[in-house]
């Protein structure tokens, strides 16, 4: 069994979700309401270490806090590991341990496969966060139930594109949002 998935990313109108210097403020007030209010309503929050790296987040007013971090290159000086909130760090490397964090070891680091381990750690609805090499391994595999992307109609010159090479079919819905676009972009699965 998979957990309930739901990607959540804002962008720049050319396509960045920040700047060639890291973190770089895209959602608007009304936007990061409507984040924050996802955040409450799930079981976790995942995100990768790349982004941990980049924007240092809290994560405030997640219940569980999951990191994808392949070689375990994060260390425990970063915010998220508070200790104010479980952590669990998905990983292929053993030979570390970090300070307010349970890392689980997998050999098999497939989106799916990850997903069928948080859904044995007791976690029925995700929040995925980031950042763009992440949420584009959601978007190879079909997996996800749901997907906001907000769109800052600012340009972010240089910085990390959100969607790599290749192309989709979607449907979606778009809600005007103040100074901002929010795409619902409907569901694929593939879950088999």
């Amino acid at each position: 069994m998979l957990p309930y998935v739901i990607i959540n990313v804002a962008m720049s109108l050319n396509g960045r979700i920040s700047s060639i210097n890291g973190r770089y403020n895209i959602s608007n007030s009304k936007d990061m309401d409507r984040v924050i209010n996802l955040r409450r309503n799930v079981d976790a929050i995942l995100l990768g270490a790349n982004t941990v790296i980049t924007d240092n987040p809290v994560l405030n007013f997640s219940k569980v806090r999951i990191i994808l971090d392949e070689k375990l290159k994060l260390n425990d000086s970063y915010s998220i590991f508070d200790g104010r909130v479980k952590t669990y760090i998905f990983s292929g490397n053993r030979d570390k341990k970090i300070k307010n964090a349970e890392i689980i070891t997998l050999e098999d680091l497939s989106i799916k496969n990850i997903l069928e381990n948080i859904y044995s750690l007791g976690i029925r609805n995700l929040l995925v966060e980031g950042g763009a090499n992440v949420i584009n391994q959601f978007i190879s595999e079909k997996i996800f139930d749901e997907f906001y992307v907000f769109i800052n109609p600012e340009l972010v010159l240089n910085g990390v594109q959100l969607f790599s090479n290749g192309e989709m079919a979607l449907k979606y819905k778009i809600i005007n949002e103040d100074n901002g676009i929010l795409l619902n972009i409907n569901s694929i699965h593939t879950r088999s």
